[in-house]
């Protein structure tokens, strides 16, 4: 996604997409989706992959690959055989067969060629629409739909989902694997859309990324367990919780580090030594490219960096507002030179027209000295541009002593001792309003549930291995 694109896109309509170039799009795709996560989760997850399209008896060499993003989605795109599972999946599955069972289910879409037969029953340069969407951990369905899109894939029918699933269900076992592996992740999933839409304040079920994706019913997971259930029982099938377990001992949680930290209303960026703090009531959403702030009544916001040295600042801010309104009608206002916490910095506003309504337009330019620079663009309905003041007037460098206190979250697994509940053992994780539940969830069990002594878990921590 474009620097602005989201901001542009409500004032201009984006054209169609370009023809589909496979080895340039899966770059171009991967790098604009959080880049690519070569920890070794990435080589277990392409041995996996390999094992799963040897007993798919896929003719083709398959790539597998782990995007470096929190966000928990699987795709595949063509032509040719790409699949891609996001870092966020890895954290919340709980086996080496569930893990086998999502990259089943996307061989199954590739062995069933359902991208080209999708392609050719719609039009899919729409779902560019979809980048406009509310400002939750589901803006990945959105740039996953954007690109894949250009690729030719997304947007699968009900029927195509229950073939890919059934196919997935003949691949596990041919691969060693417990069927249930199959419908055990989508009752993972199904929790984390759950947890994610309680914890963003969004109607449970509503947009979850892998449900733009993959729309995930309950009549699906019943067939799915359905044919689970029918497949003759086999000596030697696993789920193999064990290695999954020892393989994800470690996985980063949560965002990149070299996209710096959303805690509570702070975003942090120890590398580049910054910090600053949304309005209240307001959230933040930390993507590859730029952190999104959303607010109600349509307030929006988008912070990201650039080159301009300190006398360069205000064209700087003048090109930040190109990049919005491209050749919409707007007016720009008197640019405003400033001290903001010891930084130089340029206020620049302006008023423009979105969805046939007058709009407020801000855009804060500052200089962190050299050609370091960074900047906030603003959208507010007119009139209420000091919406945004206090976030303005918050950004700031970090302290020697403040960087070096802030690190990043893994995932440890550790054995459940005697006496362990799972009160006990959220609260050995990472600070979280949502402890507790985001314990229950990673591990696929009930409030109330028992934790069985000499069982691992998953926690999330602070700092590294």
């Amino acid at each position: 996604m474009a620097r602005f694109a989201w901001l542009a896109a409500a004032c201009v309509l984006v054209g169609p997409p370009a023809a589909a170039q496979p080895a340039r799009e899966h770059r171009e795709m991967v790098a604009e989706l959080g880049g690519t996560y070569l920890g070794p989760q990435a080589d277990y997850v392409q041995r996996i992959g390999e094992r799963m399209a040897q007993a798919a008896g896929m003719r083709q060499r398959c790539v597998f690959t782990v995007v470096n993003s929190e966000v928990v989605n699987a795709f595949t795109a063509p032509p040719g055989c790409y699949v891609y599972v996001t870092r966020g999946l890895l954290s919340i599955v709980n086996s080496e067969a569930e893990l086998a069972a999502v990259l089943g289910h996307e061989l199954g879409h590739v062995a069933a060629n359902h991208a080209v037969r999708q392609q050719n029953a719609e039009t899919m340069g729409s779902l560019a629409a979809t980048l406009l969407g509310v400002a939750t951990k589901s803006d990945l369905a959105g740039k996953v739909a954007g690109r894949v899109a250009k690729l030719g894939a997304l947007g699968y029918s009900r029927n195509q989902e229950y073939e890919a699933d059934s196919l997935a269900l003949t691949y596990l076992p041919a691969a060693g694997y417990a069927p249930d592996g199959l419908t055990r992740v989508l009752d993972d999933l199904q929790r984390e859309g759950a947890f994610t839409a309680r914890e963003t304040g969004q109607p449970e079920g509503g947009m979850a990324p892998w449900a733009s994706t993959h729309p995930l019913t309950s009549d699906r997971i019943r067939r799915a367990s359905a044919q689970a259930a029918k497949t003759p029982p086999q000596a030697g099938l696993t789920l193999d919780e064990a290695s999954y377990l020892a393989a994800v001992d470690g996985l980063p949680y949560g965002e990149a580090g070299a996209q710096g930290y959303v805690r509570g209303g702070s975003y942090i960026h120890p590398q580049l030594g910054i910090r600053f703090e949304a309005p209240r009531g307001f959230q933040l959403v930390n993507q590859p490219q730029a952190v999104r702030v959303s607010g109600p009544g349509g307030t929006l916001a988008e912070f990201t960096g650039g080159r301009a040295t300190p006398k360069e600042l205000e064209n700087y801010a003048l090109e930040v507002l190109r990049g919005v309104v491209r050749n919409g009608r707007h007016q720009v206002g008197q640019p405003q030179h400033t001290r903001i916490n010891g930084l130089d910095a340029v206020v620049l506003p302006a008023r423009a027209t979105s969805a046939g309504r007058p709009v407020d337009l801000t855009v804060v330019a500052y200089s962190l000295g050299r050609d370091e620079a960074y900047s906030f663009v603003a959208m507010t309905p007119a009139g209420q541009a000091s919406l945004f003041d206090p976030m303005f007037d918050s950004f700031r460098r970090l302290s020697d002593r403040e960087v070096d206190a802030i690190s990043g979250r893994r995932i440890a697994v550790v054995e459940v001792r005697p006496g362990d509940t799972a009160e006990s053992m959220a609260a050995r994780m990472a600070p979280d309003r949502d402890r507790l539940d985001r314990f229950l969830m990673l591990n696929a069990l009930e409030a109330g549930q028992p934790l069985r002594p000499g069982t691992q878990v998953k926690l999330v921590v602070e700092g590294r291995p």
